[in-house]
């Protein structure tokens, strides 16, 4: 499949996505078959049932309590020049940065003064079961005018963020998200001298977006060219399907809509690749970094200082992210530190959505330090960029003064560090796992238009991954759409042990967000440590509202909340 093709089968995804997703996307693939669904009916070992919502936090006597506020509420900000009415929490998106410690209770009282119900989910970080803020799933939605306490222990460090569960296309799309770092409770190493969070957003400002962000700003999309979908019959990779039948297809099972090679010679960035990045450049229209579209933040940091930035992605594009001026190790992914980092330069960072990267450098003696992107579109590359310096260096408005480093070497995670971690325990691919599953990606059609599988199927008729607790559990994930899915799992961090067939050699890498590219494939595995009932998906959540989630379901638990409140 060429360039042209990819960008031309993106931009056809995004159009079906967008025509037939929406607000609660997923009523629009459910089910009447009894015998599918996101879950399933299945004794503990004891032979008990318990609710999700009894799964609460049982911190330790005098555990030190850090208690916050969010308020949910509409307001207009200032993008680019442009003015967005959004929903924020505080009156800022992204809300405020929460800091705590680890080993804190960690309270934080939600009040929802917007016009739609919403929920917190509490990214990377393991929370009880009934604190994860699915709706229908851990909790009932934050109706409009109502409150709710969320109650966790802190006792993960790292970098982390928080966003709404509900209808999370739209929600975050217009501001619902907001970063939160839990300091270590002994620090190993002197920390840096400068601690920064950066959040990384996109949105679409035109005005057809105000009430439905999922269908972001389509004119001139790329590849489109005024062309009917009628004429796209026999497009590379597409199984000569005519895409003119996609309004006629009641009593349609779901269609395959073709397979990437799988990768089997290393980690090469191929123009299936690209393309995939740059699959929804046109639906946005603004790029942030923080609240700041302008690409003129600086930061302050003095010669010699050193430097700790914690770079998160909280849209549902994959960015290419790079410093110039300065070597720099990449220290944690997904707030899980790397052993033995080494200096690295001219790589850019694939940080896909929802993914965390925590990199540390030291301030040159003289000159600043610029962060910068090397997504393919111009706008993004302008917008996504800091200074971190004394000062501003001239020029860095003007388009000519964006560094091109796009064709630079994307980081390779799985040969990065050495060693091990302190204290933590590591799993070998070639030991017996208590339970396996296997989780192909893949794109189809079916009666309701796009959807994006897990084994074939869009949720929620995708059967859950059952495991009881205690069990030692290894997923294969192979990619088979051309599409770039940041897979999350809620409520765990998991190993990645493999990609593409081979083993990981340096540091151990410990995640909860997993990029995976076209046809690659990971083996990943956990501890099934921490009861509850789990969402597994795609963090592009265009994907994840058009089917691509599965529940890991612990035997024995049970929800006693509303299934149709369920949404991405």
């Amino acid at each position: 499949m060429n360039k042209q093709h990819i960008a031309l089968y993106s931009a056809v995804a995004v159009l079906a996505v967008a025509a037939g997703s929406g607000y609660y996307a997923w009523s629009m693939h459910r089910t009447t078959n009894a015998s599918t669904g996101p879950l399933v009916h299945t004794a503990g070992l004891d032979g008990k049932l318990v609710p999700v919502s009894a799964l609460v936090a049982n911190p330790p006597s005098g555990a030190h309590v850090q208690s916050f506020t969010l308020t949910a509420e509409e307001k207009s900000i200032t993008l680019g020049g442009k003015t967005v009415k959004a929903m924020t929490f505080n009156g800022t998106a992204p809300g405020p940065l929460l800091k705590v410690h680890q080993g804190d209770l960690v309270e934080v009282t939600v009040h929802n003064q917007l016009s739609v119900p919403i929920t917190v989910h509490w990214h990377g970080i393991s929370v009880p079961g009934s604190q994860d803020g699915v709706p229908g799933l851990t909790q009932d939605p934050i109706q409009p005018g109502g409150s709710y306490v969320y109650r966790f222990l802190a006792n993960q460090a790292g970098t982390y963020w928080y966003h709404s569960h509900v209808n999370s296309v739209q929600e975050i799309g217009l501001g619902l998200y907001g970063g939160i770092v839990v300091l270590p409770k002994s620090q190993t190493a002197p920390a840096a001298d400068r601690d920064y969070t950066l959040i990384l957003h996109e949105w679409s400002t035109s005005p057809s977006s105000s009430t439905d962000e999922t269908m972001g700003n389509m004119t001139g999309m790329g590849g489109m060219n005024g062309m009917s979908m009628a004429n796209m019959t026999g497009m590379s990779g597409m199984n000569e399907m005519s895409m003119g039948s996609m309004g006629n297809m009641s009593g349609m099972g779901t269609m395959s809509m073709g397979v990437p090679s799988l990768r089997t010679h290393g980690f090469q960035v191929t123009d299936m690749d690209k393309s995939a990045v740059g699959e929804m450049t046109n639906m946005y229209d603004a790029y942030t970094i923080n609240q700041d579209a302008s690409g003129k933040t600086l930061l302050e940091a003095k010669p010699g200082e050193t430097v700790r930035l914690r770079l998160v992605n909280a849209g549902n594009m994959t960015h290419l992210m790079t410093l110039l001026g300065t070597p720099f190790k990449v220290v944690a992914m997904d707030g899980q530190d790397i052993a033995n980092p080494t200096p690295i330069e001219n790589e850019l960072l694939p940080i896909g959505a929802g993914q965390r990267y925590d990199v540390e450098f030291t301030m040159p003696n003289s000159g600043d330090v610029q962060l910068v992107s090397g997504d393919p579109g111009m706008t993004e590359r302008m917008e996504l960029r800091v200074t971190i310096g004394e000062r501003m260096p001239s020029g860095t408005s003007s388009m000519s003064a964006v560094p091109d480093v796009q064709n630079d070497p994307w980081f390779d995670f799985t040969h990065y560090g050495s060693g091990s971690i302190p204290g933590v325990q590591t799993f070998t691919l070639d030991q017996k796992f208590d339970k396996t599953f296997n989780m192909d990606l893949g794109v189809g059609m079916n009666q309701s238009g796009m959807v994006y599988t897990i084994n074939g199927k869009a949720f929620p008729d995708v059967p859950p991954f059952v495991v009881k607790t205690g069990d030692t559990v290894k997923i294969h994930i192979v990619n088979k759409s051309a599409y770039i899915h940041p897979m999350h799992l809620h409520g765990h961090i998991f190993q990645v042990l493999s990609r593409d067939g081979k083993p990981i050699t340096g540091s151990p890498i410990f995640l909860d967000t997993l990029l995976v590219l076209p046809g690659e494939t990971y083996d990943i595995a956990f501890k099934a440590d921490n009861p509850g009932l789990w969402m597994f998906h795609c963090h592009d959540l265009h994907h994840a509202s058009a089917g691509m989630d599965v529940v890991v379901q612990y035997a024995g638990v049970t929800d006693p909340y509303n299934l149709k409140d369920m949404s991405e």
